[in-house]
């Protein structure tokens, strides 16, 4: 009795001890491991791959058809690279030679031709090898299944190619401002300009079409066996184009314009110019003209002055062909791919195309794209109905997509289909200069004619100088100082 009273009462002490105690805290909870790091995508510049094919091969000996099934098997794979007097002796086919059939059966035979071919054949397998018959005496047939080395083009070359081809100017020089410029110098400039802009908007593949040693030298390593044979793979993969653009510049100047004054030593000298270009784009295998248009810009024109201050005529070149550059290429994304709304968030979208195929800070046209229109004659599309919806504000640029937003909005957004806005023309804003030079008696008369309803002339945004008749020079109002 008294074990059990001690018992009972150890129980009890040891039940209260634990009540007492604090209960033991949960381990803390491990950190989240930090987010693995997106790491960036390799460009894709193309790959040497291994192809499996089949091939046949005839000889006199079993050898000499073992090494003609070789020979197509790399020919079916790769084509014209083989075409070469020592491609035997080049790809290691030279090993079956001398060889009879039980050793071309052989494992080892196959890692030999792997070994003397520097991995251009793999995986070498005999399918048969068939002695002479009757109906085909001396004739040994070879039939084998392998792997080839070949490369794989990079997903562009899936896009449209494209070769920038020549800009043909009339005259050797261009007059720009005080000086000539040779009209090469030039066409260089522009076609490099324009292949820039072109690889920028990620709607083609640019072809280059310089001759480039550093490129040759480096075929040169693979073709004089310097590289893994492997790498011959990569000889004759030049691409051909799909599209050639070229164009004729009839006019590229900005003219210097002097009148010696009777009154004084003096020249009164002014600036203007312009440039007109004819292009068009060539389908290489048709030789269809896919498009042909003229495009035309003008200078800032310069007012007459005595002061003899000349102009900067590397900036105005340089402006002139980014006008010319980037009308060229809006008229060839205008035929080929539009630049199209992809997303929009009430008034603000998403553009098909960045780079410099577009602007930030400009306003573009926008039109809404209707039902297809098809000619009742051929059958043949004419394009989708358009309609003015609204002005487009570009915000941001990135290389491949733009961001902005549409004011002056004349359309249901709403109704429209996916791709149902596309971009058009660029508007020129109307800059608006103050003059402190009193009002000319017409511009007085203005607001009169407004009242009476009676349009005011209009006032060319460019201006120009008029020649008085006879040549005569106005009084000057200040002595020393020579005025038109």
């Amino acid at each position: 009795m008294r074990h059990f009273v001690i018992g009972a009462v150890v129980a009890a002490l040891a039940l209260l001890s634990g009540c007492n105690k604090k209960p033991a805290e949960a381990p803390a909870a491990a950190a989240p491991a930090p987010a693995a790091t997106a790491a960036p995508a390799v460009p894709d510049v193309g790959k040497v791959e291994n192809v499996k094919t089949t091939a046949s091969g005839l000889g006199r000996t079993a050898g000499e058809a073992m090494s003609e099934a070789m020979k197509m098997a790399l020919l079916q794979v790769n084509g014209a690279v083989l075409q070469s007097a020592s491609v035997t002796s080049k790809f290691g086919l030279d090993v079956s030679l001398n060889q009879d059939s039980a050793s071309l059966r052989a494992s080892s035979f196959a890692e030999v031709v792997k070994q003397r071919s520097g991995g251009v054949i793999q995986n070498l397998r005999v399918v048969s090898l068939e002695e002479p018959t009757d109906k085909t005496p001396n004739r040994f047939k070879a039939t084998i299944e392998a792997e080839i080395a070949k490369f794989k083009p990079s997903a562009d070359m899936q896009k449209i190619k494209v070769a920038v081809g020549s800009v043909r100017f009339d005259q050797p020089t261009l007059p720009m401002g005080d000086k000539s410029v040779p009209s090469s110098e030039v066409a260089a400039n522009l076609r490099q300009r324009i292949s820039d802009v072109l690889v920028q908007t990620g709607r083609f593949a640019v072809l280059d079409r310089e001759a480039s040693p550093e490129i040759a030298q480096e075929l040169e390593m693979i073709a004089n066996g310097q590289a893994p044979s492997a790498e011959q793979a990569k000889l004759s993969q030049a691409a051909s184009a799909d599209i050639v653009w070229s164009a004729h510049v009839s006019n590229f100047a900005y003219n210097r314009h002097a009148r010696q004054l009777r009154t004084s030593d003096r020249e009164l000298v002014s600036y203007s110019g312009g440039w007109a270009v004819s292009q068009k784009l060539v389908n290489v295998a048709t030789r269809q003209v896919m498009a042909s248009d003229s495009l035309k810009g003008e200078a800032p024109s310069t007012e007459p002055t005595t002061l003899g201050s000349g102009i900067d005529s590397g900036k105005v070149m340089g402006d002139m062909m980014d006008e010319l550059v980037k009308a060229v290429v809006a008229s060839i994304l205008q035929r080929t791919f539009p630049l199209t709304v992809v997303a929009r968030d009430g008034t603000n979208v998403v553009l098909s195309q960045g780079g410099q195929a577009i602007r930030e800070g400009a306003r573009y046209q926008v039109a809404a794209m209707g039902n297809e229109m098809k000619d009742p004659q051929t059958g043949q599309s004419l394009g989708r109905m358009e309609a003015p919806c609204c002005e487009l504000v570009v915000d941001r640029v990135t290389p491949n997509l733009s961001y902005g937003h549409l004011e002056n909005v004349k359309s249901n957004l709403d109704s429209l289909p996916p791709g149902g806005l596309q971009v058009r023309n660029e508007l020129k804003a109307v800059a608006q200069v103050a003059s402190a030079a009193p009002a000319t008696p017409q511009q007085e008369a203005a607001p009169q004619a407004a009242a009476a309803g009676v349009p005011a002339p209009m006032k060319s945004p460019v201006k120009r100088v008029s020649q008085p008749a006879g040549d005569q020079e106005a009084p000057a109002t200040k002595k020393g100082d020579d005025k038109w």
